[in-house]
């Protein structure tokens, strides 16, 4: 017997000693979110072997050979599978990229809190966690300082655009990806003194590399000005902002007489988060 007779016998066995991974029915089989559970199940079906073809994957889903080649490819295209030399498929990088953005921020999240309440105590005004989001800054963390009344709490001041908040600009400068994002999406004028010019942007954001902090004075919000710092981690050879630490307050309040103080206190906050999330 040849070796190409021994594989393919040794393949049916498997095949027929593999009970079906059934993906759960649709009330519309052609339904985006159908097409979700199959890729779903697609990818769980790489939890037990590092390659696998298409009939393979579709005997365990028990679909059609042709839905899983499709969906094998769609994956592949995202970068969440790899094909390799062989026609099979493997675990792509960009899987691995989401998985270890998702540890991480929850990492984030779980050293950061001390951090936030002692710089909240310590300034008296509103301290927050941001991370990168595309050309945006999502804030996932927030612990109100005095006076501030419920301004906040509207979903406006959860995520915003990276070009005027001082986090935004704190992550985009130690952050290639977040700088290019805010490029190619163009600057929205939100008040008189929100930057719209690519060129200063640029500048700005040579400015806070070399300060170590970044400053919004009435960008986002007319009276309203923060400080932040960048939270860096290390992805290979390079060093990367993840997040940011940043205060937000009146504008004489946080880049007054006490904006020294501020600067300070931000940029030791986010050092602090850098190397614990470094130690972790």
């Amino acid at each position: 017997m040849t070796l190409a007779a021994d594989t393919t016998d040794a393949a049916g066995r498997a095949l027929r000693d593999e009970p079906p991974l059934l993906v759960p029915e649709s009330p519309e089989p052609d339904s985006p979110l159908r097409s979700v559970a199959i890729a779903m199940a697609v990818l769980d079906c790489f939890g037990d072997e590092a390659e696998l073809g298409a009939t393979k994957v579709a005997h365990r889903l028990g679909v059609a050979k042709s839905t899983a080649c499709r969906m094998l490819a769609a994956l592949a295209s995202g970068g969440l599978l790899e094909r390799t030399p062989s026609g099979r498929y493997r675990l792509g990088l960009r899987l691995f990229e989401i998985g270890q953005l998702a540890v991480d921020r929850l990492m984030l999240r779980e050293v950061s809190l001390p951090v936030l309440g002692e710089l909240r105590e310590v300034l008296r005004e509103t301290a927050q966690l941001a991370v990168p989001v595309g050309a945006d800054v999502l804030y996932v963390d927030r612990l109100e300082g005095a006076g501030v009344g419920t301004m906040f709490h509207t979903e406006m001041y959860r995520r915003g655009p990276g070009h005027s908040s001082s986090a935004g600009k704190a992550m985009a400068a130690v952050n290639p990806a977040m700088a290019r994002a805010i490029l190619q999406r163009g600057f929205e004028r939100r008040t008189p003194f929100t930057i719209v010019d690519p060129g200063r942007y640029r500048q700005v954001l040579r400015q806070v590399r070399a300060d170590g902090y970044a400053a919004s004075r009435e960008e986002h919000t007319l009276g309203m000005s923060s400080v932040a710092a960048p939270v860096v981690v290390t992805r290979g050879d390079r060093r990367v902002a993840v997040a940011a630490i940043s205060v937000v307050g009146t504008t004489s309040r946080v880049l007054g007489t006490r904006k020294v103080a501020v600067v300070q206190s931000v940029r030791r906050a986010a050092a602090t988060v850098s190397a614990l999330l470094a130690r972790s």
